[in-house]
């Protein structure tokens, strides 16, 4: 056959609403053609892209602070996860969906030297998410890792790495955002440190996660961030006079609120080799996935204080939202912080 049937992909179902005509059952081009428009012939060639299984970039979006940015999904060769790229830069990781940021895109090539590498000491990242539907056991995550100097294809055939070596090499990992409706966490890894050092609320099983805050603050209808909405996040990487990364601080904040949730980490052994990796720049990742097995994130912990008793992976939406990126200095310089022990390999 020509042309395999539509795939249930919101890219193809958006292409057959706006030609107006679902083009992949049609046996040959030449029968979908004499169905549609002069107009609507000029996606044509997209749409049998996403028929034959083709590899297509999502799509390039504009980081005002940064300039433009290429979306690259894991997964070329007909099984791309799925993150689209809409209008104004908004990304929509569907559920099992992981993509990375790039200065180009090359459909069906994975090059390290195409990965975006963020210099962000001294600066502070914007952008807006919603999790929405995302309960225990749902995983909306943003994060930077050191892909673009990564040399090593890994056992993902993309270059990624990560502090937990999920594909086979480490990399030094800086977790912005790991969280759902329930819980938040801003995690801080050099290469080797599996576990790293956190803050936020939520997790444990047997052991307790960060209570920075708590669900009366945030959640679904909490007073603070109403993780039923969409709300703004600012992370910050401030700097000493000699240029070294001294904290990360995340501030959540939603309009309609006047209680923002601020977090600072800056009591971490790996600053030194985290603050080179931001000097040499590191690549942005949203991912989105879910597990039975997701209360090291959400659990309620031995205090009980935690939001999840119980994680159920098949609760959770098909997808989440992050829009509105950008990037900015930092005004002020910050004091530097006191060292401590190494951190754990």
């Amino acid at each position: 056959r020509l042309v395999d049937p539509l795939p249930q992909g919101p890219l193809a179902s958006s292409l057959s609403l706006l030609l107006g005509t679902s083009l992949c059952p049609y046996p040959s081009p030449t029968m979908a053609v004499a169905q549609i428009s002069f107009v609507q012939s000029l996606v044509l060639g997209a749409l049998f892209g996403v028929c034959l299984g083709e590899d297509v970039c999502p799509g390039a979006f504009d980081v005002p602070g940064y300039g433009p940015v290429s979306l690259i999904p894991t997964g070329w060769g007909g099984a791309a996860s799925p993150v689209d790229v809409l209008s104004r830069g908004t990304l929509v990781p569907h559920l099992g969906g992981r993509a990375y940021f790039a200065d180009e895109c090359t459909a069906g090539v994975y090059d390290n030297k195409q990965y975006a590498a963020l210099n962000l000491l001294g600066k502070t990242l914007r952008y807006t998410t919603d999790m929405s539907g995302s309960g225990c056991g749902c995983n909306a995550a943003f994060y930077l890792v050191s892909m673009q100097q990564n040399e090593k294809p890994s056992t993902c055939n993309d270059y990624y790495c990560d502090a937990n070596s999920v594909c086979g090499v480490a990399c030094a990992e800086i977790d912005i955002q790991e969280a759902n409706q329930h819980a938040w966490h801003s995690t801080l890894h050099s290469a080797h440190d599996h576990s790293g050092v956190g803050v936020g609320y939520g997790g444990g099983n047997g052991w307790n996660g960060p209570r920075d805050f708590n669900q009366t603050q945030y959640g679904a209808g909490a007073s603070c961030i109403d993780t039923d909405k969409a709300f703004n996040v600012a992370v910050s990487f401030p700097v000493d006079a000699e240029g070294e990364l001294v904290a990360m601080e995340v501030m959540l904040s939603q309009e309609g609120h006047d209680c923002p949730l601020n977090l600072k980490l800056d009591r971490y052994a790996g600053m030194k080799e985290l603050s080179k990796a931001l000097a040499a720049g590191m690549t942005p990742v949203v991912s989105y996935w879910s597990d039975n097995t997701m209360l090291w994130m959400d659990g309620a912990g031995t205090d009980g204080q935690g939001p999840c008793a119980s994680d159920d992976a098949t609760a959770c939406s098909a997808s989440v939202r992050f829009s509105g990126f950008s990037v900015a200095a930092i005004r002020e310089p910050a004091a530097a912080a006191r060292p401590l022990a190494p951190p754990l390999v």
